[in-house]
């Protein structure tokens, strides 16, 4: 059985897909224009899948946690391996590895090679409950974040409570967002670093530069500070019409991946990102959600997201721009990291 689940920001129902059929592999994002079903796509590695759906249901969703029910703790991503010292040098060893990388993003920037790098790294931690349990959980903890889960032989099963639209709307009238920045959430005022004001931009540049080869009528809103969990980011908003001989598909293979989760110039970017980055990111940073079900499309990146088997591989990453400063981008990966370290 493959199955889907998916609850909209702010919505009080989940909708679940079931089907009874293995998913359709697509040969390219470009196909998804014109497709019905669940999508998953990679950052690069792995296979564009489709679930067709057998059966499509509703769900309520009741019990809203209280913000603040949980309480962070950061030893909580170190390894989960018995006794202190390999669960220290364990948890060097994986710093290490992020400072050496880190070093190699920055200077990449620095030079000019690159506008901006995005840098992820991984953690593992335990995982004993079942991934509808953990949905629902994320459901209720999360009520401002798409929250998506997926099971399929061809890809694993993964948890995602992401704050970034990639696409959405109905017909030819859509909607994305440029995402990025990131601090910790306060009630009040926020005042944003000009490091995180420049990355914003670029986001901003490229998604406007890229939607203009598909529509005449773009609508920019933003950016404005926007709540997701506990962190906060910048957001600017884009509604546009598909001008006549565009499809989906197009627009998604031109946007994805932004420069949110991957850098500019894109495809050497990525490339260098494959080269240098030393994880395999799989469906991290890639895009998952509903195409023209019920006329209506919602793909979001797969952000805040884990991996889950016997153990959680948690998923986060940062913008690397010359101003950067290890520490604090490493910081900032642990802060993304707990949105799913809290549900487990």
């Amino acid at each position: 059985m493959t199955i889907a689940c998916y609850r909209l920001p702010y919505s009080d129902h989940y909708t679940k897909i079931e089907s009874e059929r293995s998913p359709l592999i697509l040969s390219s994002i470009k196909e998804i224009g014109g497709q019905q079903g669940y999508v998953v796509a990679p950052f690069h590695n792995g296979p564009i899948i489709l679930i067709h759906p057998d059966t499509i249901t509703t769900h309520t969703i009741s019990g809203l946690v209280p913000h603040g029910a949980f309480v962070w703790q950061p030893t909580s991503l170190l390894p989960p391996l018995s006794g202190f010292s390999r669960c220290f040098y364990q948890a060097e060893r994986l710093k290490e590895h992020y400072e050496a990388a880190f070093a190699a993003f920055h200077d990449a920037v620095t030079s000019g090679t690159f506008r901006k790098l995005v840098l992820a790294r991984t953690a593992e931690v335990p995982c004993e409950k079942d991934p509808m349990t953990l949905f629902e959980r994320a459901c209720q903890m999360y009520p401002r974040l798409m929250i998506q889960l997926f099971s399929t032989e061809e890809t694993g099963t993964w948890l995602i409570a992401s704050p970034e639209i990639l696409l959405e709307g109905q017909g030819d009238t859509m909607h994305t967002v440029a995402l990025a920045g990131t601090m910790p959430y306060t009630e009040g005022y926020l005042e944003w670093s000009e490091k995180n004001k420049k990355e914003q931009h670029v986001v901003e540049e490229y998604i406007l530069n890229t939607l203009s080869a598909f529509s005449n009528d773009i609508v920019k809103d933003g950016p404005v500070t926007m709540r997701a969990g506990d962190l906060a980011h910048l957001r600017t908003d884009f509604r546009f019409h598909i001008s006549k001989g565009n499809t989906l598909g197009q627009i998604l293979a031109s946007l994805h991946p932004t420069p949110a989760v991957c850098g500019l110039p894109k495809e050497a970017a990525k490339q260098f990102i494959l080269d240098h980055e030393g994880i395999c990111r799989e469906y991290y940073s890639g895009f998952a959600g509903p195409v023209n079900i019920n006329d209506e499309t919602h793909l979001y990146v797969s952000l805040r997201c884990a991996k889950l088997s016997e153990k959680a591989e948690l998923f986060a990453g940062g913008g690397i721009m010359p101003d950067s400063q290890c520490l604090s981008e490493w910081q900032e990966t642990e802060n993304k990291m707990k949105t799913i370290a809290n549900v487990l």
